[in-house]
């Protein structure tokens, strides 16, 4: 686990240009003088206890009371230059973003850097120390430095994710969650809901449909066409049967028999062929236009039909349906999914590298003994 860089290992060199390495050199500098300026704050504070300032008495009483006389009696007037310079540096950093034109609008850098800003006043100088976080992603995005080898920049990264992901997921369930109940209430779903979802697509959905019943009835066809001429033949049969004029037909000596069975085979294929062309024309494309107008008006009578009774219910129904499993599916934790990944592989990593060491160590004695 990598905690810190090492600079010479990690820093890329190479994309480090001339005005990169003078804002390095510069930001170098005022971090230590913004270190050492709050470390001399530090001191001052314990110099005012009497514990602090009796033990430098005692070990260097001269240096002790000038120090008190010029310089803590007078600290107002040091962080008063130290503001000055702050604010002079900040000025200056200003002046070369708006002449490197970094940002879109000049304004934009008091704002983007507001750290330094207002780190530069007495008591907010610790904001001046997020300059060092600045100053890493600045180099991270330049790729002068790859701060993912970081473990810390890893786990601060996936702990944003996380954080990132519930907030946003308990936002999007709260607004489905108040869909799903205005749905409900009926309000929504009697008087818009058709004509705002369904009708502007009626003209692609009726395409759909139609393009799909075509397919279905040609598949379907094809593998019950054998069973559907069975079916017209027995239908016929029964129907033949039953007729008393065929009955009577049957009773003619010689052909009356015969005269019946060849009127039964004219009939089953005169409508089986019927049956077949109606299958074969509604699923040919040359039809298509036919079909899609049906489909069209069918969902037109069922959906905007005067008569709507049973379809508020259906709309209501569907709709929450589809919303809880919306809901169900932006519910599911990605960042324990993902967890739960990487450890399946870490797992596995261990699990090949512990094989690996068996085997090793298992095929050690078996060289030795043939060395013997």
């Amino acid at each position: 686990m990598r905690v810190f860089l090492n600079v010479k290992k990690h820093f890329n060199y190479d994309k480090l240009d001339k005005l990169e390495y003078k804002r390095l050199v510069r930001d170098i500098v005022i971090l230590n003088i913004i270190i050492f300026h709050l470390l001399w704050m530090v001191f001052n504070s314990l110099f005012e206890t009497e514990i602090i300032r009796n033990f430098l008495y005692s070990i260097a009483e001269t240096p002790t009371q000038w120090y008190k006389d010029y310089i803590f009696d007078n600290f107002y007037i040091i962080e008063i230059c130290f503001m000055v310079f702050y604010l002079l540096e900040f000025s200056l950093s200003w002046l070369e973003a708006y002449r490197e034109k970094e940002y879109a609008k000049w304004y934009f850098y008091p704002f983007i850097h507001f750290y330094d800003l207002i780190g530069s006043f007495p008591g907010m100088h610790f904001f001046r120390l997020l300059r060092v976080f600045a100053m890493l992603f600045r180099w991270h995005s330049h790729e002068i430095i790859n701060l993912e080898e970081l473990s810390i920049y890893r786990t601060i990264l996936h702990v944003k994710e996380i954080v990132v992901e519930e907030i946003s997921d308990a936002v999007v369930i709260n607004v489905l969650e108040g869909v799903k109940d205005e749905l409900q209430s009926g309000s929504y779903a009697n008087q818009k809901f058709m004509e705002d979802v369904v009708k502007p697509y009626q003209d692609s959905l009726s395409v759909w449909v139609s393009r799909k019943v075509m397919f279905a009835m040609r598949e379907a066809y094809a593998h019950r066409k054998q069973e559907l001429e069975g079916y017209v033949a027995e239908l016929i049969e029964e129907a033949v049967n039953d007729n008393s004029e065929v009955n009577d037909l049957k009773k003619i000596p010689v052909i009356g028999s015969y005269a019946s069975s060849r009127l039964e085979d004219a009939i089953a294929d005169i409508v089986y062929k019927v049956i077949n062309d109606l299958f074969v024309d509604i699923s040919s494309e040359k039809n298509e236009e036919v079909l899609k107008d049906v489909v069209y008006e069918i969902i037109e009578g069922i959906l905007f039909s005067e008569t709507k009774e049973g379809n508020e219910k259906l709309i209501q129904e569907l709709g929450s349906s589809v919303i809880d499993e919306v809901i169900a599916r932006v519910g599911v934790k990605q960042w324990q999914v993902r967890e739960e990944m990487w450890e399946e592989k870490k797992e596995k990593e261990l699990s090949e590298k512990r094989k690996l060491r068996e085997e090793i160590i298992n095929h050690a004695p078996k060289q030795e003994d043939s060395k013997k």
